[in-house]
């Protein structure tokens, strides 16, 4: 069969599983015996699915996730399972139903695994999971298990969010694809927000093909949630493949070249090369983006849209909150009403900014964060991702080199609102040209 189970994509396990070379059974089984044999030392897992149904794939289903096994994010609820946000507010929490985004996984047939860690509601606290390449080393956060379960090959995809870099930097971190659509094209109905002015869906998977396949089954309006935008996803149902002619893209340079280690700007500048000998026209993106004030932006809407999203926990169980979900909900309640508003003024014309930037090339690019993954007393710094975030556009994580150490790297290529097509498209080709195949060391 060439490529083991463990570390096959959504397309090649949806092939064998159409095929009926390997049953949904045997697939379940065997991603779940390699759950067992991992998860002591990495602690993916929240709870599993104690009741998981494996239906017989049927010859007639044309979804491409049937029998596909995935991981949640344990802040997305579950109508089997508990929702816990790894707190103890919440560890008993059983919320009775299926956010949006699970009903449409199940409603497409995919297996639903379990819940993955996260670390306490979404936010900065280190998690007890461990990064697969090296367990002294943080797996990032805040979608910690959903990340590492991909890596480690406990299964080929995973749901996580991201309100500043919580996707984007754990696949960076583990060495696999990271992916955040456009702000409101993907329901977060049933997700516990953080902040919902940046709170986005998103996903881990092996391939960038694998993440076009989740965002053609769980893209569209949803009335239930207040940010849902009406587009015509129709472009998102049809099959995704590589931009047929060399891609214009533009390298973002200020902010990310003075704050990224020697390591990670030796490695890009090899991947700047890589991509120009293939054919790619690069040049540097005149930003013009002051981000300092974009990053204090950010904290500050982050900061009081948490605290009112946790207020009224917090008066009644303020010592059940780890150290920074408590720091960010201090720093939330004592910010004035004028500086949040100044905020949210900043980021609508700065969204605008980047529109404008973005229409002038297939992608912007620059290093998915300023280092590989550090140790785990820190998730890791989000300010390589969070402007992004800010500004609603979609961006993607590949992986592409390993650093001085042997640990994974990435690059982030963002595109314009509700430019998936293209910037998938685009980010197909550099994956093609870049040809990451390493995988962490694990048994």
């Amino acid at each position: 069969m060439g490529k083991s189970l463990e570390y096959s994509t959504i397309e090649e396990l949806s092939k064998l599983l159409s095929s009926l070379e390997i049953s949904t059974k045997e697939l379940a089984l065997h991603l779940l015996d390699r759950s067992e044999k991992l998860d002591p030392d990495l602690n993916v897992w929240v709870t599993m699915n104690p009741n998981l149904e494996i239906e017989t794939y049927s010859q007639g289903n044309t979804s491409q996730l049937a029998g596909i096994p995935m991981g949640i994010k344990d802040i997305y609820c579950t109508r089997d399972m508990k929702t816990t946000c790894c707190s103890p507010i919440y560890e008993k929490y059983e919320p009775g139903y299926d956010a949006q985004t699970v009903k449409m996984l199940r409603d497409a047939k995919a297996v639903i695994m379990g819940k993955t860690v996260t670390t306490q509601f979404a936010c900065g606290d280190p998690p007890p999971t461990k990064n697969p390449w090296n367990l002294s080393r943080t797996p990032g956060g805040s979608s910690s298990g959903s990340a590492v379960g991909v890596a480690s090959g406990m299964f080929p995809a995973a749901l996580g969010s991201q309100t500043a870099g919580s996707v984007l930097r754990p696949a960076s971190y583990n060495g696999i694809v990271g992916f955040k659509p456009t702000y409101g094209l993907v329901s977060r109905q049933g997700v516990f927000p953080v902040a919902l002015s940046l709170d986005t869906m998103g996903w881990f998977t092996r391939s960038v093909k694998d993440a076009a396949i989740l965002l053609r089954y769980l893209s569209g309006y949803d009335a239930e949630d207040k940010d849902s935008v009406k587009v015509d996803t129709k472009s998102y149902i049809s099959n995704t493949e590589p931009i047929s002619r060399p891609p214009h893209i533009g390298i973002v340079e200020d902010f990310y070249y003075e704050n990224s280690d020697r390591s990670t700007m030796k490695t890009f500048a090899l991947l700047l090369a890589k991509l120009s000998k293939a054919g790619a026209i690069i040049e540097t993106a005149n930003t013009q983006l002051d981000f300092d004030s974009i990053l204090k932006s950010h904290r500050v809407i982050m900061n009081c849209e948490a605290a009112n999203t946790h207020k009224d926990n917090y008066e009644i169980r303020p010592d059940d909150f780890a150290p920074r979900v408590k720091e960010i909900i201090e720093n939330g309640l004592n910010t004035p009403a004028h500086t949040y508003i100044q905020s949210k003024h900043f980021q609508q014309n700065y969204t605008r900014q980047v529109s404008k930037l973005s229409k002038k090339y297939d992608a912007l690019i620059m290093p998915t964060s300023l280092s590989a993954a550090p140790t785990p007393e820190t998730t890791g710094e989000p300010i390589f991702q969070a402007p992004w975030t800010m500004a609603g556009v979609p961006a993607i994580s590949l992986p592409y080199e390993l650093d001085d150490d042997g640990m994974p790297l990435g690059v982030q290529i963002i595109s314009n609102h509700f430019n998936e097509l293209n910037l998938l498209s685009t980010s197909m080709w550099i994956e093609s040209v870049v040809n990451f195949t390493h995988k962490p060391p694990l048994i």
